[in-house]
């Protein structure tokens, strides 16, 4: 079999991620990048690819001269439009960072381009791929967990991260661009939204001219199951540190991921401190691969052997909606219908 043939729009540090995860894959070859500054595509190549990719400067160029197999679309969600229908139409499957837009239209023609090609897409939500995640979706997935009952997630941070970061027409905020692997990780786990309500806000960056996004949210989701998930994000937590975890309750099992990679399931099958004799059994599951790895190496499954994408093309379309209710809901003062 001949290797598959790689493109990178977009050449930064989440593409330098991609790149050294495929590294460690067989049959796979990164033969084209392109960035708007060339010299930057050129680096990339020169420490990644071994100086063996062709370099581009115009993403039409690059697509119109290369035979690609695959395309990572590496971009900030605001710089998106139509670089995925195109590469959809021309049959190339998709590895898309999130959020893959900032508005629902564009993500629905993302989502149409996609479907109406038939290519594999898989959405960068990396947190699904970790042991204790794959552990508690496939318990729920089977029943041993019981029903789902409630989320509560943090995603805690303190930094100024790049330009385009914080400004809403490129980036769309922290709640957007950044804790929505946290919304995805609920939806995951409890399934389609009903209602959201949301507060956010810039409380402790006003100083900075070019940061006009928010530093705080908060937000209520219900579920259509039932459940409900409470979800918070914060810039103004501990400096060079930051605290991304959550908690999961279910009818037979509660789970706490200390880290993304490490989680605690304990065991109580839907009984109370008082009906329980002697110690309630728990277990720690701890990642044993880096979940990047196993993104990269279900995303390449998936396009070789059919193996089932953890986080695909609708997934990506479905937990945008659910960040751009919340912050509509903050900005209106009223809960939204998703």
């Amino acid at each position: 079999m001949s290797s598959l043939r790689i493109g990178f729009l977009g050449t930064g540090f989440i593409a330098s991620t991609h790149a050294k995860s495929l590294a460690k894959l067989d049959s796979v070859e990164i033969t084209a990048l392109c960035n708007h500054h060339i010299e930057k595509a050129q680096t990339f190549n020169e420490k990644f690819c071994d100086g063996k990719a062709t370099c581009y400067d115009d993403f039409d160029k690059m697509l119109d001269q290369e035979e690609l197999d695959v395309l990572y679309v590496c971009l900030p969600p605001g710089a998106h439009d139509g670089q995925v229908e195109k590469a959809a139409a021309k049959g190339i499957h998709l590895c898309l960072e999130k959020p893959i837009a900032l508005t629902v239209e564009r993500a629905q023609s993302m989502f149409d381009a996609v479907k109406q090609a038939g290519v594999k897409c898989q959405i960068g939500h990396h947190m699904r791929h970790t042991a204790p995640a794959i552990k508690l979706k496939q318990m729920l997935e089977d029943g041993s967990a019981g029903k789902p009952l409630m989320f509560q997630g943090r995603f805690f941070v303190n930094c100024l991260f790049p330009k385009w970061w914080r400004d809403p027409n490129g980036g769309g905020g922290q709640l957007i661009e950044q804790s929505i692997h946290i919304y995805d990780m609920a939806r995951y786990f409890m399934g389609e939204g009903q209602s959201a309500y949301a507060q956010t806000d810039n409380l402790n960056h006003q100083h900075y001219d070019d940061y006009k996004v928010d530093d705080v949210s908060a937000a209520v989701i219900r579920f259509a199951n039932g459940s409900v998930a409470s979800i918070c994000a914060s810039n103004v937590a501990e400096p060079k540190g930051g605290e991304i975890d959550f908690t999961m309750m279910c009818e037979k099992v509660y789970v706490a991921f200390e880290t993304i990679d490490k989680a605690t399931f304990v065991y109580h099958d839907g009984k109370p401190s008082e009906e329980i004799d002697g110690d309630v059994r728990k277990e720690v599951i701890v990642s044993e691969h880096n979940c990047y790895d196993e993104l990269n190496r279900n995303f390449i499954a998936a396009i070789t052997d059919g193996e089932a994408l953890r986080s695909g093309i609708e997934d990506g379309l479905e937990s945008l909606r659910m960040v751009l209710a919340c912050a509509q809901s903050s900005r209106t003062n009223q809960p939204q219908q998703l």
